[in-house]
């Protein structure tokens, strides 16, 4: 069933019911869907290419919502670049920029400026009088930008088919329930609209903050009972909360993705926030992959989850071979709802897809349980003469030691000496920085930091990822 089906439905049967509440207001879904119409003539008066994607920079989360929704309508491809406005990637043809502020890279295709008139029906030469569909179900709907974590991000092409996929399956399995649920993740990355699209399909309010303090107040306004967001979003609330010594107690359940959750944060969640965690292993290319409990994120690091029953992955050695269960290689991946390319054809098709696998440049073991823990990442892991260390094996100790509220470690090159393992924290008070490299080295030996640093924020993608070129850059200039 497509998104557009579903608030049809929606607003004929519950029209007064609330879909969206953000910082700016509500809108009730046939508000919503009266938008969404608004917008779609908005596109079709504007004469667009709909072989091009159209890539929406506005910051208001309503307006963004209705112009990928009213994209959709009028069957034109959208790229979201909100929140961080940054350029598309490479490898798409962009036909138009729907945008509240112009920017420089905005020079290869028409600028179109939105504001809060484009919701007016009417400001438009009238509705547009029937819904345009996608030339078949393999046509381009939705393009997605992968993480960009070890560089220049990929465009990620979903088709109308793997849209509409994505948003079914996971509540064939009961990920999606019926109750108010609250996103810190922007539709522009591929969880963040996926999720948004599966709970309006549901009918469920989605509640849109601007910052953790708009979410811990829509918390405890709209008793939300469901927050997503990735494990730096989730220390940010955890932060505010254990500072008030707040309680929120219409949580019932917490889901953390983007990237691993050390055990102590896994700890602080269910004693501050909401005992019912759930930690989502996944990618752009390939969508959700791997749910697990929040004991087993207790107590096995790395801990992804048992695979979704849509998915196979294999650990693999650097020949292609499988391993036996428990051994540690490389994660292969594949999925019902994985694409077989990056658009553009850049180099990183040849290595990240390879018969019919998506490498996602994790490494790992599996149970004969088939229960996956990540150990690192193949492009990140640091030989240090000859010993090789995962960033998260640093990073998860790290982030337990009292006064660390964030660590991300990195290997820094010499030409005369081996690599050494540096490690950026965000500290809560000041630290001694030999105490603390003692302190990892007795507990970690030759896997432990040979220089700690203090930063003032330690730079992530929108999933909560450490863009690790940047990191290394923005600590060597100051050392």
């Amino acid at each position: 069933m497509n998104i557009l089906d579903a608030l049809r439905y929606h607003a004929r049967m519950r029209p007064n019911d609330l879909a969206i509440i953000h910082g700016h207001g509500n809108a009730t879904f046939l508000q919503l869907r009266n938008t969404v119409l608004a917008v779609a003539a908005r596109l079709r008066d504007a004469g667009l290419d709909r072989q091009r994607p159209v890539a929406i920079y506005v910051t208001d989360p309503l307006i963004h919502l209705a112009l990928i929704l009213g994209a959709m309508r009028e069957a034109i491809p959208s790229f979201s670049g909100h929140p961080n406005y940054d350029a598309p990637p490479t490898g798409i043809s962009i036909g138009a920029y729907l945008c509240d502020r112009q920017m420089p890279f905005m020079s290869d295709a028409a600028v179109i400026p939105v504001d809060s008139a484009w919701l007016s029906p009417a400001q438009t030469s009238g509705l547009a009088p029937e819904r345009r569909r996608f030339e078949n179900r393999q046509s381009l709907a939705r393009v997605i930008a992968s993480s960009g974590t070890t560089g220049k991000a990929k465009a990620i092409g979903l088709s109308a088919e793997l849209v509409d996929r994505r948003v079914e399956l996971p509540g064939m399995i009961g990920e999606h329930r019926l109750f108010p649920s609250l996103s810190m993740i922007g539709v522009s990355g591929s969880l963040g609209f996926r999720h948004c699209l599966a709970h309006l399909r549901l009918g469920n309010v989605q509640i849109m903050p601007s910052g953790k303090l708009d979410a811990i107040s829509a918390v405890k306004l709209h008793d939300v009972k469901s927050i997503i967001g990735s494990p730096a979003q989730l220390h940010s609330l955890l932060d505010v909360v254990e500072r008030g010594t707040m309680r929120l107690p219409s949580l019932e359940q917490v889901r953390v993705t983007g990237s691993s959750i050390p055990r102590m944060s896994v700890v602080r969640v269910r004693s501050r926030l909401c005992s019912d965690l759930t930690g989502l292993y996944g990618s752009a290319e390939v969508s959700g992959i791997a749910d697990a409990r929040a004991d087993l994120l207790e107590r096995i690091p790395g801990c992804a989850g048992f695979i979704q029953p849509w998915a196979r992955v294999e650990i693999v050695d650097e020949a292609g071979n499988a391993l036996p269960a428990g051994a540690e290689g490389i994660v292969r991946i594949r999925s019902d709802v994985g694409v077989a390319k990056y658009l553009g054809d850049p180099p990183e098709n040849s290595t990240a897809f390879k018969d019919g696998w998506f490498h996602p440049g994790d490494t790992g073991t599996m149970s004969n349980e088939g229960l996956l823990a990540i150990s690192g990442r193949t492009a990140e892991i640091i030989n240090t003469g000859g010993t090789k260390v995962s960033p998260d094996l640093i990073n998860d100790f790290l982030a337990g030691t009292h006064g660390i509220a964030e660590a991300a470690a990195f290997g820094v090159d010499y030409p005369d000496r081996p690599t050494e393992i540096w490690a950026a924290v965000v500290a809560l008070q000041p630290i001694d920085e030999q105490a603390l490299i003692e302190t990892c080295r007795r507990a970690l030996g030759g896997r432990g930091p040979h220089r700690i640093v203090r930063v003032q924020r330690i730079p992530r993608n929108t999933m909560g990822k450490v863009i690790t070129d940047e990191l290394r850059r923005s600590v060597m200039s100051g050392a």
